[in-house]
């Protein structure tokens, strides 16, 4: 598979292009309505956007949802079960402290629990930096896209609304046994590799 990161929003959220040899591509994470270059690259490439996947659902990482189905109206998009609420509550998606703005998406959706398959990534249930968390893994790829639960020697704040630490720290502990090797890919700092989080997290005590 190929992958290309983008840089949405306010706050420059990785936003993650994957796709595969039928030219069909996931998009996770979407932090703002700067999407002209995904939209750019997706007709460049000749790619089809068939996913638009979303780790979890604060306005970072959810904030050009209304923009993406209205240029791709035919696009699935996936959310965790227990973040439907960040949909529609600016309170939880806190967009407002982000840009000012609250957000609301209205369009469509599919909700995702642990063990489901959204293509060729399988979903894994990562709750602490929001309660509905959620990564996701190519086991053929040994690739792994973490949103805000594990970031490159560091990993997501648990100091907000239905953030949990010993949930987070759970859930750290639980990707700390894929394969060292699975590529890592966050959403707010450059790839690592479980290995390397392995040994950090080990490191300072907290796994």
């Amino acid at each position: 598979m190929n992958i290309q990161t983008f840089y949405l929003g306010s706050l420059m959220t990785h936003c993650y292009l994957v796709w595969n040899e039928n030219r069909e591509a996931y998009l996770f994470d979407c932090g703002g309505e700067n999407i002209g270059r995904v939209e750019t690259f997706l007709k460049t490439h000749e790619l089809t956007l068939k996913y638009m996947v979303l780790t979890h659902g604060h306005g970072d990482h959810i904030g050009g949802l209304n923009r993406i189905k209205e240029i791709f109206p035919d696009v699935t998009v996936y959310i965790g079960k227990e973040e439907e609420k960040f949909l529609t509550e600016p309170e939880l998606n806190l967009m407002r402290y982000m840009n000012g703005k609250d957000f609301i998406y209205d369009g469509d959706y599919i909700t995702i629990k642990e063990g489901d398959m959204v293509g060729e990534f399988e979903v894994l249930d990562t709750p602490g930096h929001t309660i509905g968390s959620k990564c996701f893994y190519n086991v053929k790829e040994k690739m792994l896209i973490s949103g805000d639960t594990m970031f490159k020697r560091s990993f997501g704040r648990y100091d907000l609304p239905t953030s949990d630490g010993e949930m987070l720290f759970n859930s750290l502990r639980k990707l700390c046994t894929l394969p060292e090797d699975t590529k890592v890919y966050s959403g707010h700092s450059e790839p690592t590799t479980i290995g390397e989080e392995r040994a950090f997290l080990t490191m300072q005590g907290m796994i």
